[in-house]
């Protein structure tokens, strides 16, 4: 069953409040943040420029592009259709056959709203 995780957080440091945005799949974790007015990215903890985008991974289940301002990640076998990162906004969009199967942020990704945010044992975190 695959998973996948998406944190935000703030950057340890930061003065600016700027957050760094982590997705981590099965045996990846992608980190992308913005520093001097651009937008950055690990891959296991290894900086990838921007300039060589776009990122396959060697199974090809995961790509990593830029789009418009901003870069986007696709994994839908791992149940994320698209996350998309700028300077200003993310969005997480959920791969449909993960409707109900998710929690968080995405909620249970079924449109229903008021079970956004909690975590899997049905907490709403402040």
């Amino acid at each position: 069953h695959p998973r996948a995780k998406v944190h935000d957080s703030d950057e340890e440091g930061s003065v600016s409040g700027q957050h760094q945005f982590t997705v981590k799949l099965d045996d990846m974790d992608v980190d992308l943040y913005p520093s001097d007015s651009v937008l950055r990215m690990k891959i296991n903890g290894k900086e990838v420029p921007t300039t060589s985008l776009p990122y396959e991974h060697p199974t090809g289940s995961i790509v990593i592009g830029q789009n418009g301002d901003g870069l986007s990640l696709y994994a839908a076998s791992h149940g994320l259709h698209e996350v998309y990162f700028d300077k200003n906004t993310w969005k997480v969009r959920a791969a449909d056959w993960m409707k109900g199967q998710t929690c968080g942020m995405c909620g249970k990704a079924d449109g229903e709203v008021r079970q956004e945010f909690r975590t899997p044992s049905g907490r709403l975190p402040r």
